[in-house]
């Protein structure tokens, strides 16, 4: 009969591995985060210096807070979450969030927690550990304890848990200035945190040095008449329900400054398209396709919000730092219906303003389709004007004309322009922009320079262009005015 035997880790090696798992700064602090709101925090604050002695980052937050005992389980490496039913509020995964994302980033945390009336701290000191390659934390003495950044603000809490990372080992390797690369991490993970718990904005405020963070919304729900929603699909899984529902955002163009903030003010709206997948309402990842559509200009604006619980974990292959999962093989194709829905609207949204240049019956460009995937953009040469400048000019002049529209035609800047619309600029040489009366003006030139009896056709005519489909409701008030009837 074989015979069970107990062994050790050696602590040295095992801490090494917690600290390889993937973490960036940002994914760390999110992960410290999940503890909080875990445990029924209000309000999460973030405070951070790098100038102070030992330069610091810390997390507090209100919520339950932990007994001696509960916090010697939590600062275990893989600390016993036995009795931690899965409910709407629960982040926690395997019990590693609180070792693994701070060891990530430095090479001592300490955890300190008010319950019952009484702070008790206890650090994680990778110095003491790998010296004698055991498991040893530093269980701080009241003295200690009042000599922690921010203490005072956790004996201000009735119940409350404060975090605490030093010796930031990683930054100070690769920084070319700590300060400077300290600063900017944290930063980005103010972003970070800003997407990932924004559907938490209204019931727990989260601060950073004592600055609220930014309200976010990837959908833009509140841009009422402008996002469009598909239909919402509800998918039973081992007992459970995954929850999907595209969105469509409105064309980049014409987002207003309040919305682009809202998105985060993006760098390109390409980059965001796809799935939103959120676990408990948190979000765990976005801005991919999960292999489930094709990522391209036209697909955009498409974003399709999934909600799973923490009951589908195993299902969805969730990983430790809780940053990325698979689609289930059972419901991909369900899903796949409100991708369809998404990538459609997203497709009609975009080509609109296409729609809006082939109505008019006189347009600026005609698009020539070449076959074999080939397309010619060729300045139209019945517009009126090229025809009235055309008759106005000799055989030399108009040769030269000529070479100057074709040259217009073949040094089109299209890369520039496709680049512009993918980092969502708004292009403003549009026409729509152009004063009234400044069209009023034009019209009148034009109609200068045609004789007499041809002046009313080409009146007409130019009421049939592209270039002034905007005063189209005023063509008899302008007509009066030009033509004194």
């Amino acid at each position: 009969m074989s015979e069970l035997v107990e062994r050790q880790f050696p602590a040295k090696a095992l801490i090494t591995g917690l600290r390889a798992i993937g973490y960036s700064f940002s994914t760390a602090v999110a992960d410290i985060m999940d503890n909080s709101i875990s445990a029924f925090a209000t309000e999460i604050k973030v405070f951070s210096d790098p100038l102070a002695n030992e330069p610091y980052f810390c997390i507090l937050d209100n919520g339950c807070g932990m007994s001696g005992k509960e916090l010697d389980n939590a600062m275990l490496p893989g600390s016993d979450r036995e009795g931690k039913e899965d409910c709407e509020i629960e982040l926690g995964r395997f019990g590693l969030g609180l070792k693994s994302a701070s060891l990530s980033q430095c090479r001592e945390f300490i955890v300190a927690s008010k319950k019952f009336g009484k702070i008790r701290a206890m650090s994680f000191d990778l110095d003491v550990i790998e010296k004698e390659n055991k498991l040893l934390l530093k269980q701080l003495s009241n003295e200690e304890v009042e000599e922690l950044p921010n203490i005072d603000l956790l004996d201000g809490y009735e119940t409350g848990t404060l975090v605490i990372w030093t010796k930031f080992d990683k930054i100070e390797c690769g920084a070319a200035r700590f300060e400077d690369s300290f600063r900017d991490v944290v930063a980005e993970s103010k972003k970070h945190v800003e997407l990932v718990f924004h559907r938490f904005y209204d019931s727990i405020a989260i601060y950073y040095n004592n600055k609220r963070i930014e309200r976010r919304d990837p959908f833009l729900l509140t841009a009422e008449g402008r996002t469009q929603r598909g239909r919402e699909t509800r998918i039973p899984v081992n007992g459970s329900e995954i929850i999907v529902k595209p969105y469509t955002l409105p064309f980049a163009n014409t987002l207003t400054s309040d919305e682009k903030a809202l998105l985060g003010d993006p760098k390109k709206i390409f980059d965001e398209q796809g799935f939103y997948l959120y676990r408990n309402k948190r979000l765990i990842s976005w801005g991919s396709w999960m292999r489930m559509g094709i990522r391209s200009e036209l697909n955009k604006l498409a974003r399709i919000l999934v909600d799973i619980p923490s009951t589908l974990d195993s299902v969805w292959m969730l990983d430790v730092k809780k940053s990325s999962a698979k689609i289930p093989d059972s419901v991909k194709e369900w899903i796949k219906i409100a991708v369809q829905d998404s990538v459609v609207r997203s497709r009609k949204t975009n080509k609109f303003p296409g729609v809006k240049e082939q109505t008019p019956a006189i347009k600026v460009w005609d698009r020539i389709d070449e076959h074999e995937g080939k397309i010619k953009y060729q300045l139209n040469r019945q517009n009126p004007i090229i025809i009235a400048l055309k008759d106005c000019l000799g055989d030399k002049e108009n040769n030269l004309l000529e070479m100057l529209l074709s040259q217009i035609e073949c040094y089109l800047p299209k890369y520039s322009i496709i680049n512009d619309n993918n980092d969502s600029l708004n292009i403003i040489n549009t026409g729509e922009d152009t004063e009234d009366e400044r069209i009023v003006d034009e019209i009148r030139d034009i109609i200068a320079m045609v004789d007499v009896d041809k002046q009313e056709e080409m009146f007409d005519m130019l009421f049939m262009m592209e270039s002034y489909q905007k005063v189209q409701t005023k063509k008899e008030e302008i007509r009066r005015r030009i033509f004194g009837e």
